[in-house]
């Protein structure tokens, strides 16, 4: 699960500066660039997480249907 950072910095009318920090998990489906919302699997042997975009949510929930 690809972790993906992103750092700003703004600066308002008084000259001073702000940083802001955002951080955000890409879906581990292969080849999706969107963020990942929900954990489908866990193994705490290993500390693996593998987590999904809401899109690929409703592929698995589909599935599961069946």
């Amino acid at each position: 699960m690809p972790l993906v950072t992103l750092r700003t910095e703004t600066s308002n009318s008084a000259g001073n500066v702000q940083q802001d920090t955002l951080s955000e998990y890409i879906c581990d489906w292969p080849d999706c660039p969107n963020v990942a919302e929900h954990v489908v699997g866990t193994s705490r042997e290993i500390r693996l997480v593998s987590v999904i975009c809401a899109e690929h949510a409703k592929v698995v929930a589909a599935r599961s249907k069946r």
